[in-house]
């Protein structure tokens, strides 16, 4: 590969050191740059990995083009399929997972299916996870630049915010989750007389309310230490502490975690058929109400991975690195759930916990029970590894893409790590992690399934925008350029703003109290696959009956055969 195509060494089109203009001869430029590009001599497709690659700078535009921002180079994509499974890996095994089955349990769902919604919720939220990681690994772009392409080069700041958003709630919730594992190690050593005051206050958020300072000093500490790892682990050199955060991360956790299932079993002398026992008690079309809110639950739990995965595959080797080490992520999910409820039934037959109504089983909180009931030395080494299980997944799922958002908002002035102390500092005013220690209903209705809504109608304008109507291609230069092929309607996509509105609004419906019938409460417990469907349905048509022909005349082709320009037809020839 030449020379030529490194960012770095290409810089012939810079003008850094061009006078000053005045913004008609700045907007004059850009638009002369927007039409005379061209576009297949500044992209380089390699046959052989199936990838693209931009070997222009693009400095001209300072709104829309930073070095952060510009595809990674095909000699810097090196990560094979283990480093994606490290990473789910990493992400999967944490507490939230473990416990996420007594969300539905506590609905009156019994064990077995309890598991089965969670394996076929992240099976379905896993195909658009691939298809969104199918742009990063062909296109080295991370998911706010690749969202432009759909939603127009500004209007791609809506979807972004909204991730941005969501990721913050819970990086709340994983920094709460944190926060209580070193409170409890604080207590072990200088107080462990203290402990038995929590005996009869069962729950995520006991020790909060009990001893905030602890809580609050961690939260200081877990701050510094994000903001040290990203300032070491700048994405223009393809963040190889986050690369080496995966690997060590991982093998810790998958250790730790069978310790604890062991030691949870031991001490009921793995007898955990208590919850074996446990019978549905719910029924008729309260049941199915139930199955379509625990099922969306799960695809909601990983929705924002599914936007966010571009920011990991741009430095994928290949796609088949990448899909291989993600697809066994729904198998993950079921494994770590099924260790949960096992682990749950042991501590009710070894006493740990009471549960005589099903809505009992949302006071499980394993990280309460390992500092109250493990021996100290062993709670010692299993908090600190729920410490870096939850460190670990705070960094990869809750804090690297927003600081590709909100840098996504201003890319002249602001760089990816001053995105992530802006995203770190809104964070700390989100705080979802009272919905995660509450109670099942606000943890589902007025988290899960909320959210869910909003990500599901984001991804089904991406979907069906770049696996049906553009079949995988577009103008990779185009989402860098002012006056290019995705500026749309000023900017902004008219049937993508539209779609999600339209999506979010009738998947609300009841949620917002508009019109409440069965129906309507079906239609949000699907909170995600209703949005989903929604959004991209009315995308598509939108797309084929009126932007196409306004304002992408360039595109030729069908819904059968897809869109393509000829100029893209030409890239990958």
């Amino acid at each position: 590969m030449s020379s030529s195509t490194d960012p770095k060494d290409n810089t012939t089109h810079s003008v850094s050191t061009q006078p000053s203009q005045s913004s008609l001869e700045q907007k004059a430029d850009l638009k002369s740059l927007a039409q005379t590009i061209d576009r297949a001599g500044v992209t380089h497709y390699d046959k052989a990995r199936g990838q693209i690659e931009l070997t222009k700078e693009i400095p001209e535009e300072s709104y829309l083009w930073n070095p952060d921002f510009h595809p990674t180079p095909i000699r810097l994509r090196t990560w094979g399929s283990g480093t994606f499974f490290a990473i789910w890996l990493g992400m999967v095994v944490i507490v939230p997972t473990w416990t996420l089955f007594a969300a539905g349990m506590s609905f009156g769902l019994n064990w077995s299916t309890t598991l089965a919604l969670m394996f076929l919720g992240n099976l379905i939220v896993l195909i658009p996870t691939l298809v969104q990681s199918h742009g990063g690994a062909r296109y080295g772009m991370a998911e706010p630049q690749l969202t432009r392409s759909r939603w127009g080069i500004y209007g791609a700041q809506i979807p972004s915010w909204i991730r941005a958003i969501i990721s913050m709630g819970w990086w709340g919730v994983e920094s709460f989750i944190i926060a209580e594992a070193a409170g409890y190690i604080y207590l072990l050593a200088v107080a462990p007389s203290d402990l038995t005051q929590l005996m009869s206050k069962l729950g995520a958020g006991a020790l909060p309310l009990a001893f905030p300072q602890v809580f609050w000093t961690t939260f200081a500490l877990v701050i510094i230490a994000q903001l040290l790892l990203f300032w070491k682990s700048p994405p223009i050199e393809a963040q190889p502490a986050l690369k080496w955060l995966a690997r060590i991360a991982a093998p810790i956790m998958i250790v730790g975690f069978a310790v604890m299932f062991y030691s949870f079993l031991s001490a009921a002398n793995f007898n955990f058929s208590p919850i074996i026992s446990t019978p549905t008690s719910v029924s008729g079309t309260a049941y199915w109400l139930t199955v379509l809110a625990f099922l969306n639950s799960n695809v909601a739990y990983w929705a924002t991975m599914a936007v966010s995965m571009p920011d990991y595959t741009r430095f994928a080797k290949s796609q088949f690195s990448q899909t291989v080490g993600q697809i066994p992520m729904p198998l993950m999910m079921t494994i770590v759930g099924a260790m949960g409820i096992l682990s749950c039934g042991a501590a009710m037959s070894a006493g740990w916990i009471n549960i005589t109504n099903p809505i009992q089983f949302f006071s499980y909180d394993p990280v309460q029970m390992i500092a109250l009931h493990l021996p100290t030395a062993l709670a010692y080494a299993l908090l600190l590894v729920v410490i870096i299980a939850t460190f670990s997944v705070n960094v990869f799922a809750n804090s690297v893409a927003p600081g590709y958002d909100i840098a996504n908002t201003y890319a002249k002035k602001l760089t990816w790590f001053r995105g992530i102390v802006i995203g770190v500092v809104l964070s700390l005013l989100v705080g979802a992690y009272t919905a995660y220690s509450s109670s099942a209903h606000n943890y589902v209705f007025n988290w899960l399934l909320t959210y869910g809504a909003l990500l599901g109608a984001v991804e089904g304008v991406i979907f069906f925008d770049y696996a049906l109507i553009r079949r995988f291609k577009f103008e990779t230069v185009d989402t860098y350029l002012s006056y290019g092929r995705f500026r749309y309607a000023g900017g902004f996509n008219p049937a993508a703003i539209i779609a999600f509105l339209v999506g979010v609004f009738l998947t609300y419906l009841s949620y917002w109290g508009i019109l409440n019938n069965t129906i309507t409460q079906a239609i949000y417990n699907n909170s995600w696959i209703s949005a989903f469907l929604f959004s991209g349905i009315i995308y598509t048509v939108l797309m084929v009956a009126w932007v196409i022909p306004r304002y992408q005349k360039f595109l030729k082709g069908n819904l059968a055969k897809g869109y393509i320009s000829d100029d893209v037809r030409k890239i990958f020839e």
